[in-house]
């Protein structure tokens, strides 16, 4: 996920995240969570799919950084990721 993306307050897009667990994108079960940085996630929800990219909507939030963060469960393992940020102008 780039790390520059700018969203004004009033857009609904579609932020694409690409996770990759030891340097493969991953095809286990993957929840994911948005924050403001610098807090942890708490809520995980599932990936909007647009085509064959996955990723979050960004909607409805005050201006700020936020973080995505990944939740990929494949067992025995549940890995939690930082995935960027992106701001809400």
């Amino acid at each position: 996920m780039s790390n520059n993306n700018l969203y004004p307050r009033e857009s609904v897009e579609f932020q694409p995240v690409v996770v990759l667990v030891n340097g493969t994108v991953t095809t286990a079960p993957t929840t994911y969570s948005v924050v403001e940085t610098g807090l942890r996630p708490s809520t995980w929800g599932t990936a909007t799919t647009i085509g064959t990219a996955t990723g979050v909507m960004v909607s409805g939030l005050d201006p700020g950084d936020y973080t995505v963060w990944a939740k990929v469960v494949s067992f025995p393992e549940t890995v939690v990721i930082d995935c960027g940020f992106f701001t809400v102008t």
